[in-house]
């Protein structure tokens, strides 16, 4: 068996937060681009809004950015409680009505357990509800939440009307709802609609994106953000983002016995994790379709490829770019999209395309169960016999197959979340608790507002830590 320092792999050898987070943005842009435009707009003006006025010291002004693109994750996702869609076009973001709350709510777990944000997403606690000064006192992420929130509806306000002239006070939009400071610091940086006009233009989306071309966070942390473009294949099917973890652990096997330079084979790792973006853009029934696909259905199918280009174009390097858009092509010329013939097809591309149809024949799919090894490599063989396929790495794979196999479930953990801690806090949420948090907020700080100032934060941190079990107030 090789022996394997995951160490050595890490993420921002080849992407770094910068063009993770852009190429997440995308891949929502495919689910509900409606949304992520009003995600865009929000974490502009959140953006503008914080390097003119200082935060507090607890905050940064990148997690502020990433919360605001990523607040409204819970829209994305199918609600099976309120039967919804993420393609649902009537979409009240500042409804107070429970269905609404809980999209914040999965937006507030999933940013907490599953990516670098972490205490930050506390923020989406109780999202809609008015600005209180108490609670600003000893929530450190409740700047963050009212940023946020003031630029969301701004932006809000701007997409449903469009040709109106914005009111002079932003307070005017939500009276009560937002912080005074930031609300002032807004309309000093709105003067003459300076920022009003820009979202009117492209010119917000160049800056936010200059922004986010810049953005960089520790090893950890990207390595982190890296598991968003496996995860968010989730919220269209969950047999994509097993495929594409397993591809990814086949690609980092076979490369690693084919003894390619680091460089390569962080480069083949990489390109195998985002090989498959383009099918957030593929209907579900058609990635989860339990049998024969129709030639129609087929040709969606195939058109994951140009998507899954179209995501990462211009972000990510060319190297990657060129292995993940051609793990369909075949040496014989007659592989998808391009038809490229063998010498345009270096190693790492070669060594992706088998490791994907390894994945594809040993995964559990909706029209098959797993095949055995004799059936799986009796079909690569077949297929390197008829010139599509590289011989070479091929036997790499014939000869190490028992031993490549064992090693997934090593491999695995390195791209592998627990998904269980969101799903129990979301559950609680909707099934037990659905109004207990908001009533013991406020409950909390109705008591706040009796306490004299020497009494009023040992009862405070107290109920918090019931509520909640903070680590940092």
């Amino acid at each position: 068996m090789a022996q394997f320092d995951l160490d050595a792999y890490k993420p921002s050898d080849t992407l770094n937060a910068g063009q993770i987070i852009r190429i997440a943005n995308r891949m929502l842009f495919n689910i509900n681009n409606s949304i992520v435009l009003h995600n865009e707009r929000t974490a502009y003006l959140a953006l503008k809004i914080a390097q003119a006025h200082p935060l507090n010291k607890n905050c940064s002004i990148s997690n502020l950015v990433v919360l605001a693109l990523f607040h409204t994750l819970g829209f994305f996702r199918q609600d099976i409680l309120y039967n919804e869609t993420p393609f649902d076009s009537d979409i009240q973001f500042f409804s107070q009505e429970k269905r609404i709350e809980s999209k914040y709510m999965f937006a507030y777990y999933y940013l907490a357990f599953m990516t670098p944000l972490k205490n930050t997403a506390q923020a989406l606690e109780g999202f809609n509800l008015p600005f209180n000064e108490p609670l600003k006192q000893y929530l450190y992420q409740t700047d963050y939440k009212s940023v946020i929130y003031m630029c969301a509806r701004v932006s809000d306000f701007v997409a449903k009307n469009p040709d109106a002239q914005f009111p002079a006070d932003v307070n005017e939009i939500a009276p009560e709802y937002f912080d005074p400071e930031f609300a002032q610091a807004f309309n000093e940086l709105n003067k003459n609609n300076a920022l009003i006009n820009n979202l009117k233009t492209t010119d917000y989306f160049m800056e936010l994106e200059r922004y986010l071309y810049k953005l960089r966070m520790n090893p950890d942390d990207t390595h982190q953000a890296l598991k968003l473009l496996v995860y968010f294949l989730d919220f269209k099917s969950t047999v994509t983002v097993t495929h594409t973890i397993n591809t990814s652990c086949y690609a980092l096997s076979l490369g690693k016995r084919l003894k390619l330079e680091d460089e390569d084979l962080n480069t083949l790792f990489t390109a195998a994790i985002v090989h498959d973006i383009g099918k957030i853009a593929t209907p579900t029934r058609i990635l989860e379709f339990p049998g024969k696909l129709s030639p129609e259905d087929m040709g969606i199918m195939r058109y994951h490829v140009n998507h899954t280009k179209r995501i990462l174009g211009n972000i990510v390097s060319r190297p990657i770019f060129e292995a993940a858009s051609r793990h369909h092509e075949k040496l014989t010329g007659k592989g998808y999209p391009s038809q490229l013939p063998a010498e345009e097809l270096n190693t790492v591309q070669r060594t992706l395309t088998i490791a994907d149809i390894t994945s594809a024949l040993t995964d559990n799919r909706s029209y098959k169960g797993e095949f055995s090894k004799e059936h799986t490599l009796g079909i690569i063989n077949k297929m390197t016999e008829e010139g599509e396929l590289d011989p070479d790495i091929v036997k790499v794979l014939n000869e190490n197959f028992d031993n490549i196999r064992e090693e997934q479930k090593y491999l695995q953990t390195f791209l592998k979340v627990d998904f269980s801690n969101v799903l129990k806090e979301y559950n609680d949420y909707l099934y037990n608790d659905s109004e207990l948090i908001t009533n013991n907020i406020e409950n909390m700080l109705e008591e706040v507002e009796e306490l004299d100032e020497a009494s009023a934060i040992p009862e405070l941190v107290e109920g918090l830590e019931e509520i909640e079990e903070l680590e940092e107030l």
